[in-house]
């Protein structure tokens, strides 16, 4: 049982939207994920498991039932406005216009079901300007603004680790329909939830943006004009993102570690050259630097550019010689911005995870699957994680012939 226990959803989407509805499905909410005959595109989208079946779909689509319908055809398009009906919410990633054409847009639905809290999930929005442009997940980054901080020096952005700016939009959307839905418990009345993934990626570079509020200033061209010093030398920020290394090999890996600059984080950095010193790895003229006050000491032409990349190759010289958990222990006990580069077999093992029972099993015997669980912790039970996802159609019995009343 959970917070949503008494709520049904229509779920339409496909590797653009599955998180949303997972994410409702978790606190308790029934979820029934629409495929085309053919499968769920996303069921198409890697990683796989030795058998061949997505790691993704198995992620993203758990604890929902799964139906087939053929939306292309007037059966499969009446079958799923006989759930729309009927459901609390609908979720869909289409493209603008798409739903609507099948008689399935917000106004079809909401004539039928009023109360509906109606969300979908596009790379730009429903309407405006670039409503119809085709997009991929560079263009969401690029168009977003991330991209372009995503950079080594003056060379050009690269791409942002795996595919997520769709779950970014998708977690803004399952926020978003909660909002309408605390709405509706005032009005009674369903509303169209809007969400558009460039917005949502956005959100990405407000860390950047807010450092200037505490006067670490983020600079597209330079640090310090006076001393001509390229963002992509040093970092003031302590995100990491305009330093050319942050990531350090260990004895067993890997820890991000950052050398930040400014009033924000110079402190941390402070910090971690005092425990060089304490173990002899660095000389006095390093362990004296304050690095809160360092932009201003490179302008001044008091500290140059030759010791911040000497302070840079000790660095790497003493954290080749640890391990990440020694790393992690000074990072707590000495106040530095640094932790591990965990694997998944990390994540998998890690003891403070299984502690908080992060990790779920779903399924039977032969289709068990772990999973994450809940993505938060409450004083009361909140959430149900208790299916794993649904083979295609699998549900089709149950939810059409049950729930509709339709025949085999």
């Amino acid at each position: 049982m959970g917070f949503l226990d008494s709520y049904r959803i229509v779920d339409f989407t496909d590797e653009r939207g599955l998180l949303a509805g997972r994410m409702l499905a978790d606190l308790g909410a029934d979820v029934i994920q629409v495929e085309p005959l053919a499968g769920s595109s996303a069921r198409r989208v890697g990683p796989f498991d030795p058998d061949g079946e997505s790691l993704y779909w198995q992620a993203y689509a758990a604890n929902k039932r799964g139906v087939s319908c053929d939306l292309d055809r007037p059966e499969g398009r009446d079958a799923a406005r006989r759930l729309c009906a009927e459901a609390d919410f609908v979720f869909e990633s289409e493209s603008p216009g798409v739903m609507a054409g099948r008689g399935l847009g917000y106004d079809d639905i909401r004539a039928l079901n009023p109360r509906v809290i109606y969300t979908s999930i596009t790379p730009f929005g429903s309407d405006g300007p670039k409503a119809s442009y085709a997009d991929t997940e560079l263009i969401l980054w690029a168009a977003g603004g991330p991209l372009h901080a995503h950079r080594d020096g003056d060379k050009p952005p690269v791409r942002i680790s795996v595919p997520q700016a769709y779950l970014h939009g998708a977690a803004d959307a399952a926020g978003g329909a909660l909002v309408a839905h605390f709405a509706r418990r005032q009005s009674g009345l369903g509303q169209h939830v809007d969400v558009a993934v460039i917005e949502s990626v956005t959100q990405a570079t407000l860390s950047r943006t807010l450092a200037t509020a505490v006067g670490d200033p983020q600079g597209s061209k330079m640090i310090a004009d006076e001393a001509k010093v390229a963002v992509g030398k040093v970092d003031q920020s302590g995100s990491g993102s305009g330093t050319a290394q942050t990531k350090w090999p260990t004895l067993d890996g890997f820890v991000e570690l950052h050398l930040a600059m400014g009033p924000a984080a110079g402190q941390f950095t402070n910090n971690f050259f005092a425990w060089l010193h304490d173990e002899g790895a660095c000389d006095d003229r390093l362990a004296a630097v304050d690095w809160c006050t360092a932009p201003a000491l490179l302008a001044a032409g008091e500290l140059t550019l030759d010791e911040v990349a000497r302070a840079r190759s000790v660095t790497g010289a003493f954290l080749a010689r640890r391990t990440k958990q020694e790393v992690m222990e000074a990072s707590l006990t000495r106040k530095l911005l640094g932790a591990p580069v965990y694997t998944v077999r990390d994540l998998a093992e890690s003891p403070h995870l299984v502690e908080r029972h992060f990790w779920v099993e779903v399924g039977d015997a032969e289709r068990r699957r772990v999973l994450p669980g809940p993505f938060a912790r409450t004083a009361v039970d909140a959430f149900s994680v208790r299916r794993r996802a649904p083979r295609l159609g699998e549900h089709n019995a149950e939810v059409l012939g049950e729930v509709l009343g339709l025949t085999a």
